[in-house]
Order: structure tokens, then C-alpha cells, then sequence
């Protein structure tokens, strides 16, 4: 099958991207989940805080949703930062694969087995559905979006992504940088301006307007594809955009400030992809040169690391905890409530990240194989965890130690891809 384009970035005055670690871009992940993780517990636990106390810190984390934005456009930045020279579309598909699936299908077992303690019918057609990462393409049906995990509905969307990526980034690396450019406007402006034309879209199909702005996978695409054109504009010296203090001060003012007088469809993703778009950017020409960035701890790293697990897991969680609390009728305070939650959410995902998500890359990827002779390990071995490069979302991604290979040539040599972080898809659904 055909390979992957991997051409290399255009020279200019910028750092070099060489054996760059993004690691700013993996820590952030923890932060946005940690914002899903927020808005599911507050909007989803029902046995403890009174309803007041409830409402006003459900307005804190009223934008949560809008995370999924910024796991897709990071999803979109990292696999084109990586993509492998010479790579085939079925290897990376496969790789991709072994990313998500396995934990996917341990969560859903998880799920299952919840669903059936709480006394819940278990629906097979919704199972099938899940299983088969169609759910999300199903109009209307929030049973079959949220049913068993809830949070895999983004998996849906991220199996459009990794169909499409091969093919994609084949024709966005024909664009020039003013092509790259007009790219991300215009992505920006379609996620921005959707919401205005959620009725007329409903008059003439009969979706509703979550299912238009937030579900429907083709529409999320429009956010993977600004991430592969940022990626390639810092790749190539061209990107032009404030700073990670700036970029991260805008997203934090929109996520907590005017998107609670905005009509309720911008909160989705229309308010925040301006400024995540700018933030994921920011983050990584951070990491390029060498500026200081508050996510390159080596304990958020990991937490960043492990996001995908904690997305997968932490909704489940939720529920159980307070099924447990309501069928003994348990009343506890809601800061403790919270933090014993999320720390057997974070326990959990790091047991699903060590001892599923990692063995299934090295088990299902082919990671253990040696490279071939015609291809050259930049800056040492490959990724700790035995994954065959850092690329994704949260939803699926790989790890921030992951180094890409590069061609031997005999003429000049080439650029490098650096490393990257992977970044997942953790969403959110109301």
C-alpha cells in the first residue's frame, strides 16, 4: 500500500525542531482532562452538596465540554508533527489501532459490569454500536452516544481521524504556508460560525443541534485538520501567534468568562477554538525554544501521559461512586466526595495505561520488531513503552517519549521529525 508524505520541513530563522521533546503539549492534556473530569462529577453526582452550592460550581465548569476541541486539533498537531517517513497507511492504522482499541475494550467490560450492578438493562444493538465505534454517527440518539462508557462517543470521531489522516496529510503537505494558513482560518471561522446555522441545518435534516455542533464525526474533523496545518506551520518557521502566557491566558478568560453569555450551542467548541488553536501552538514553539512552560514537570507529564486511561475510566467511576453512596445512603461532604473520586479515577487509569494500553501497543503494533536497515533511530532508541511513535489524541495517543525515524540519504541529509507528546481526545458530553 502506498506510503505516507512525510516531506521535510521548510528551513528558516527558527530553532531547530531536532530531538525536541513537545512535552508542554502532553502536560496540558492533564489539565483538560482534569476540566472533563470536573464537569462530569459536577454535573453528574447527585448524593452530596445542596442544589445551590451545586448550581454555582456547575457554572465554573460550564465550558467543559469544549475540551474535546482541544484534544481534536491536538490529535491533528501530533500525528502530522510525527508522521513517519516511508510509512505505509496500513501500518499506521494499525498502530492506531493498537493505541485506543484495547483500553477501549477493557472500559467497555468495565462499564458493562457497572451498568449490570446498578440493575440497568444492557442493550446489545447499543453494545454493537459502541464496540464498532459507530455510535456517533447516529442522529438523535443520546442513548447510543453515551451508552455503556459514555465518553467513548469521541473515539467515534477519532476513527474518522485515522482513516482519514493518510490521505489528508498528503494533500495539506502540498499546500504552501499561505495555503497552510488558510487552512486554519477557515477551519477556525466553520467551528466558530456553526452554531448560527444549527436551525436551518435541523429545518432541513432533523438533527438536533448537539448532534450538528458537537457529535457528528465529520464535523469534527474541521478541528483534526487545523491541527495538521498548524503542526506543519511551526514545522516549517512559518507560525505567527502569541506567546503560551497570552495564548493560555486567552483560552483561560473564554473558558470561565463570556462563554456563560453566549448562546448555549458556543460551548461546545465554537467559543474555545480560537484560543486552543493559539495555545497548542504557543505550547510547542515553548518546547522548540527552550522557553520556560509550567506542563514540562515531570509528575504532570505523566499525568498528562495517562489522560487518556483517566478519560476512559473517570465516568464510570462517577457513576458507581454514587450509586455505592445513594444505595447506602451515604452523605459525605463534596470536597471529599470529589477527591476520593478523582483519586480512584487517577488510580485507575494508571493501572489501564501500565497494564493495558501499554502492553496492547507492544502486543498488537509490531513496536518489539527491529527498524529497517534503511532507516535511522534519531537520538536513541525507540519510546519507553515499546510504541512505535508519538502520535494522537487524547483518545488515543502515543507517549512523549516516542522518537520517529528518519530515511538514509546519501545526498543531504534529512530533517529529523521530533518528538513529540501524544496528546488525547478527552471529551465531554452534558
Amino acid at each position: 500500500m502506498s506510503s505516507i508524505s512525510t516531506a521535510a520541513p521548510k528551513q528558516s530563522g527558527e530553532p531547530s525542531t531536532k530531538r525536541v521533546r513537545l512535552d508542554s503539549l502532553t502536560g496540558l492534556r492533564w489539565y483538560a482532562a482534569l476540566l472533563v473530569f470536573c464537569y462530569h462529577f459536577f454535573y453528574e453526582e447527585t448524593t452530596t452538596g445542596t442544589a445551590q452550592h451545586m448550581d454555582k460550581l456547575k457554572q465554573v465548569v460550564y465550558d467543559g465540554p469544549s475540551a474535546v476541541s482541544f484534544f481534536f486539533i491536538l490529535s491533528g498537531f501530533v500525528l502530522a508533527w510525527s508522521a513517519r517517513p516511508r510509512d505505509t497507511v496500513t501500518g499506521f492504522w494499525r498502530r492506531r489501532f493498537a493505541r485506543i482499541y484495547p483500553s477501549h475494550v477493557a472500559t467497555f467490560c468495565l462499564a458493562a459490569v457497572s451498568i449490570a450492578w446498578m440493575g440497568k438493562v444492557l442493550d446489545p444493538g447499543i453494545a454493537l454500536g459502541n464496540l464498532g465505534l459507530i455510535q456517533s454517527w447516529i442522529p438523535n440518539r443520546t442513548d447510543w452516544w453515551f451508552g455503556y462508557n459514555g465518553v467513548s462517543w469521541s473515539l467515534s470521531c477519532e476513527a474518522l481521524f485515522y482513516l482519514a489522516f493518510p490521505f489528508i496529510i498528503k494533500a495539506v503537505r502540498r499546500l504552501s504556508n499561505r495555503g497552510l494558513w488558510a487552512t486554519v482560518i477557515a477551519g477556525n471561522a466553520c467551528v466558530a460560525l456553526l452554531p448560527l446555522f444549527t436551525a436551518p441545518i435541523g429545518h432541513a435534516t432533523g438533527w438536533d443541534a448537539k448532534f450538528v455542533v458537537y457529535i457528528l464525526p465529520p464535523v469534527r474533523l474541521i478541528e483534526f485538520v487545523i491541527g495538521i496545518a498548524v503542526a506543519l506551520l511551526v514545522k516549517n518557521g512559518a507560525w505567527r501567534g502569541p506567546g503560551l502566557l497570552a495564548s493560555l491566558s486567552l483560552s483561560l478568560i473564554v473558558i470561565f468568562g463570556p462563554v456563560h453569555v453566549m448562546p448555549y450551542n458556543f460551548h461546545w467548541a465554537a467559543d474555545t477554538v480560537i484560543p486552543f488553536t493559539l495555545t497548542i501552538a504557543a505550547a510547542a514553539r515553548a518546547d522548540i525554544k527552550g522557553e520556560p512552560s509550567p506542563f514540562r514537570n515531570r509528575y504532570v507529564v505523566y499525568l498528562g501521559e495517562i489522560s487518556f486511561a483517566l478519560y476512559l475510566v473517570h465516568e464510570i467511576i462517577i457513576f458507581s461512586a454514587d450509586h455505592f453512596l445513594k444505595t447506602h445512603q451515604l452523605v459525605i461532604p463534596v470536597t471529599l466526595h470529589l477527591s476520593l473520586v478523582l483519586a480512584m479515577s487517577v488510580v485507575a487509569a494508571v493501572l489501564l495505561h501500565e497494564w493495558v494500553e501499554k502492553p496492547g501497543v507492544k502486543l498488537l503494533s509490531g513496536s518489539r520488531r527491529k527498524p529497517p536497515a534503511d532507516r535511522v533511530p534519531v537520538g536513541g532508541d525507540s519510546s519507553a513503552d515499546g510504541s512505535e511513535g508519538s502520535e494522537g489524541s487524547d483518545g488515543s495517543d502515543g507517549n512523549a517519549g516516542a522518537l520517529a525515524f528518519i530515511p538514509r540519504q546519501r545526498s543531504a541529509p534529512a530533517t529529523p521529525a521530533p518528538n513529540v507528546p501524544d496528546p488525547t481526545q478527552p471529551p465531554s458530553r452534558s
